[in-house]
């Protein structure tokens, strides 16, 4: 499944109540600098993703601070 990411500014705050940090991955872009960061959260027997990504070094036209829509990163 393809994660969707969206620019920092269309996210709700209430879409990231309840995310704990589970991972942080930094140098991810060719630069070296840039950071993701990936959060879940428990809902019953499923564990729900959001992946956060910083490029301080970002291509004109895109956005140096993006958020992913949720996902399932495992179930039981």
């Amino acid at each position: 499944m393809a994660k969707m990411f969206r620019d920092y500014a269309e996210v709700s705050e209430s879409m990231m109540e309840g995310f704990t940090v589970a991972k942080v991955s930094t140098g991810i872009n060719a630069e070296g600098n840039g950071m993701m960061l990936e959060l879940e959260r428990q809902i019953d027997e499923v564990t729900i993703g959001v992946d956060i990504i910083y490029n301080p070094r970002h291509e004109d036209g895109e956005t140096e601070f993006m958020v992913s829509d949720e996902y399932v990163k495992n179930i039981g």
